[in-house]
């Protein structure tokens, strides 16, 4: 009979006459037999437990006490797929085989089995027999060991954790289980620092990471340590570094090519956890990507473009998208005119998209119709009135926190002001590691397999599938282009059923973007957040501006107003010291014919300023961005870039150049600038509300009848204007009093 417990160590030997606690009694271990143990407790006459072994060692506050009652510390298993993880498959199967024995030698069972051998059972042998028992079934292997040899080695191998390597052979010195482990830690951290730093540089062999890693160690540890020889001893000798390297597999990644060691220098440091949301605009992820679709510029000549997206985590929705013309500009390099990309505004007008339904355009499919999908339609109207109109079926989703880039447009101060406004907290993503938005991503691969490819103008994954004579087809303009993306949102991408949202009640059941919110929504609830004017018209671009007689300048052009606010505020200091006591002023890059002013002074007003040239412009939609590239011409040109009028008409004259388009097949169609996806509803009469704009082409309009004489000829009362006919007179009678024709 044994008198230890199977399954403890000698650190924590559970034997008769051994005190534990157990469910917060004091026991004394008076008898066991297998499984089953006997505990007498040492306070009261309370009569002893009989119970499973399992039950006892189980309990939360079980532990062994030693003589002064304090808990003795439980030995841990060792981790034996580490500790045998440097040796060879060979080695690791005789390691293992002996662990086997030396575990039945100490326990009576074999790992893994419940019932114990002939002549190994722990309640009817003790260990001398189990060691005579286990020379002679090795002597019949062929396999020379004596009972006494078995114990020593029993001994070291519970001396060493329980370690099998120990057991290899005698005189084995246990082996640092990890690869590099000999090798100080710091100089294994700078191996992979400077190995993923090369992972998107050309190929190189290993002499050259030793050189980096050599000046990496050298520059940081003398540096940071109070040693100055510290980082001589962290050195490795040339030969032990190409061992290391090999160990750690550094050398074949470098031996990879170069998009392969890219795309995995780019991975996320492990463990790997999924990102997760359980409500709608818990966590939003936006990039910009290009489009790979040539469209129709300002000028009627073939651009690039880039699609900028925000995809809720939760249910995968796409809560708004922007297509924005990408142009490098004419001219040689440092004085180029009219390039432009993804700006801060366009970003802001995309988080403007995400607080309001889209509307329908004429044109669109029915089934686009909100009322038409899986959208809770009813709850959404009962709750918003927006939604009663004509809307597409994209839910309206308030983002809370959004992971986006370290792009220059994300990090720009504006658009920090923004999200700060509006209450959403910015994470950043790592730079050149798309893998931290992998749902924006997966959206742009969608919109290229469902929708990008279909569509004229088309150019392709790369510059080897690019097609020919692609700026040759009849392409779409910006906005023709938005209209369609936001088509294909509301009719397929929302309404497909995505492998990654499953059912919280049927996790069998795949569902779609808009299933998906109606599920969510349904537990958290729906609370429209309209903007108002004022919200809108903090959303613009600021401009710090003096008020003075002649008005305020923004952006080299004068702005006034008939506002006797604005005159209270002329000469005036704002008292904001940070800005050197200017005051503050807003505009739309997309409209800058209309400015506001702010005077914070008391409950805040906004005074509305307008740019004085604004009729010479009435006829030519224009933008801030056309404002900067006649400048900037007008400047090459020798002229000033204070003088609004030459600029003004540099203007017009460039817009009425570019309507018409380069080639004659072109000129029938009409060139309307690119002005925005949406126009902000600031309070000043405009199309607002978060609504597609469609400006005003001037030769679509029809002239007005011109009189029959001079205009200068009716004042000085030789004319008469002539009267409408009776309704019974003829109308190819002339009326009586008419003047004789020309």
């Amino acid at each position: 009979m044994t008198d230890t417990v199977p399954g403890w160590f000698e650190t924590d030997r559970v034997c008769l006459g051994a005190r534990v606690r157990w469910h917060g009694t004091i026991f004394e271990v008076s008898a066991f037999k297998g499984r089953q143990i006997t505990l007498r407790p040492l306070s009261g006459d309370d009569a002893p437990v009989d119970t499973l072994w399992r039950e006892v060692e189980s309990a939360p506050d079980f532990a062994v006490l030693d003589d002064t009652e304090h808990d003795v510390a439980r030995t841990k298993l060792p981790p034996l797929g580490e500790l045998l993880a440097g040796v060879t498959p060979a080695e690791r199967e005789k390691a293992r085989w002996w662990h086997e024995h030396m575990k039945e030698l100490q326990t009576g069972l074999l790992p893994g089995r419940s019932a114990p051998r002939p002549g190994y059972a722990p309640d009817t042998t003790t260990f001398e027999q189990r060691c005579r028992t286990k020379s002679a079934e090795l002597a019949a292997a062929g396999i020379t060991f004596s009972p006494r040899a078995l114990d020593d080695r029993r001994r070291k191998w519970k001396a060493a954790d329980e370690n099998p390597l120990v057991l290899l052979h005698d005189g084995r010195k246990t082996r640092t289980p990890d690869p590099g482990g000999r090798t100080d830690k710091r100089v294994i951290a700078a191996m992979h620092e400077v190995t993923a730093r090369n992972a998107r540089e050309s190929g190189g062999r290993v002499n050259r990471v030793y050189e980096d890693v050599e000046t990496l160690v050298r520059q940081r540890y003398r540096r940071e340590l109070e040693d100055p020889k510290e980082a001589e001893r962290l050195l490795l000798p040339r030969s032990t570094f190409y061992t290391r390297m090999k160990e750690l597999g550094l050398t074949e990644r470098l031996k990879q090519t170069t998009r392969r060691r890219s795309r995995e220098a780019s991975k996320p440091l492990p463990p790997y956890t999924p990102t997760v949301a359980l409500r709608p605009g818990q966590l939003v992820q936006i990039d910009t990507s290009p489009l790979k679709i040539k469209v129709i510029g300002d000028d009627g000549r073939a651009v690039s473009a880039e699609l900028t997206a925000a995809i809720d985590v939760a249910t995968r929705s796409c809560m708004a998208l922007m297509i924005v013309p990408v142009v490098t500009g004419d001219g040689p390099p440092g004085k180029r005119i009219g390039g432009r990309a993804t700006k801060a505004f366009d970003l802001v007008l995309l988080l403007a998209q995400c607080f309001a339904p889209l509307p329908m355009r004429p044109g669109w499919d029915p089934l686009t119709a909100a009322r038409e999908s899986a959208l809770p339609y009813d709850r959404l109207c009962a709750a918003d009135a927006r939604f009663a109109e004509a809307v597409a079926a994209r839910p309206v989703i308030h983002p809370r926190t959004i992971v986006i880039d370290q792009g220059s447009p994300y990090v720009s101060d504006h658009f920090k002001m923004v999200c700060s406004f509006m209450g959403i907290s910015l994470e950043y993503a790592r730079k050149d590691t798309p893998t931290d938005k992998p749902l924006a991503e997966a959206f742009f691969h969608s919109i290229g397999d469902t929708f990008s490819q279909f569509v004229k103008g088309w150019t392709g994954r790369s510059f080897d599938q690019r097609g020919y004579g692609i700026e040759r087809q009849r392409l779409f303009s910006i906005n023709q282009m938005q209209a369609a993306a936001e088509e294909w949102v509301a009719l397929d991408y929302q309404q497909q059923p995505h492998e990654g949202l499953r059912s919280p009640l049927y996790p069998g059941m795949v569902l779609s973007p808009n299933q998906m919110y109606d599920h969510l929504v349904a537990g958290y609830g729906y609370r429209p957040r309209q903007l108002t004017a004022e919200d809108n018209r903090k959303l613009l671009v600021p401009a710090w501006v003096k008020v003075t007689d002649k008005g305020v300048q923004i952006e080299n052009r004068t702005y006034r107003s008939r506002d006797p606010r604005l005159r209270e505020l002329k000469g005036l200091d704002s008292g904001i010291t940070r800005k050197n006591g200017r005051w503050e002023a807003r505009y739309d890059p997309y409209h800058p014919d209309v400015a506001w002013l702010y005077d914070h002074r008391l409950a805040g007003q906004w005074i509305p300023v307008e740019f004085i040239y604004r009729h010479l412009l009435a006829e030519h939609p224009w933008t801030h961005y056309h404002w900067q590239d006649a400048a900037e011409e007008h400047a090459l040109g020798g002229g000033s870039r204070e003088d609004e009028v030459a600029i003004a008409l540099a203007v017009k004259r460039r817009r009425r150049r570019t309507r018409s388009g380069p080639t004659v097949r072109q000129t029938a169609e009409p060139r309307l600038p690119f002005r925005g996806v949406i126009r902000l509803d600031t309070g000043d009469g405009e199309t607002g509300n978060g609504a597609p704009v469609t400006p005003l082409d001037p030769d679509t309009v029809p002239a007005a009848p011109s009189l029959p004489m001079p205009g200068r000829d009716i004042d000085d009362g030789r004319y008469t204007l002539p009267r409408l006919a009776p309704p019974d007179l003829e109308p190819d009678t002339p009326p009586a009093d008419a003047p004789p024709p020309a």
